[in-house]
């Protein structure tokens, strides 16, 4: 049995438009920064923290666990704390590039023991197009910026506002599918 330790609707949905079959556990882990930590080694650390917290729990199964950052100019882009942070953050993020991580950790358990863990981590450079203010209200209108790091969503068909991305789309969108596909196929 497949267990998601995220509550994340996105990741549920790229799992089951991929034809997974799966549970969602709850994992008590709780995010903090890490001082000094690359943004790669950054959502690696939070989501094998998420996926062993989920595991405490479980008999056996495979806990499947992921953290999502937007990295951008040295900084780690977190959800918006309000709309006016929002509107701060996707107004710094707009008419360039960035980078989207995310880490994946993979832990199989059986009899109540970890047996074995993989975690790894995926980069998507992304452009967001240039806006005003007002497109930006206009967007923020249709999508709800406080749940999503970076305070876009990229798999927003009408009306996006990215215009460009190098690599995984579905690692922009929460989980490398592509990667997690094959690792799991093996």
């Amino acid at each position: 049995m497949i267990y998601l330790a995220s509550e994340s609707p996105r990741r549920r949905r790229l799992l089951k438009e991929a034809g997974w079959v799966f549970r969602i556990v709850k994992s008590r882990y709780s995010e903090r920064p890490f001082a000094h930590s690359s943004p790669a080694r950054w959502v690696c650390d939070h989501a094998a923290g998420k996926a062993l917290s989920a595991a405490a729990r479980l008999k056996s199964g495979l806990i499947l666990a992921a953290d999502t950052i937007v990295f951008d100019r040295g900084e780690v882009i977190g959800k918006p704390k309000g709309l006016k942070d929002a509107f701060r953050i996707l107004g710094s993020l707009q008419g360039r590039w960035h980078c989207v991580y995310t880490g994946v950790a993979l832990v199989w358990v059986r009899e109540g023991r970890i047996r074995r863990k993989r975690v790894f981590s995926e980069r998507t450079k992304v452009h967001i197009r240039a806006m005003t203010p007002q497109d930006m209200r206009r967007y923020f209108k249709r999508i709800d910026p406080l749940d999503k790091a970076g305070a876009y969503a990229i798999q927003q068909k009408r009306g996006s506002v990215v215009d460009g991305c190098i690599g995984s789309f579905s690692n922009a969108v929460g989980l490398p599918m592509e990667r997690l596909e094959r690792l799991l196929s093996r």
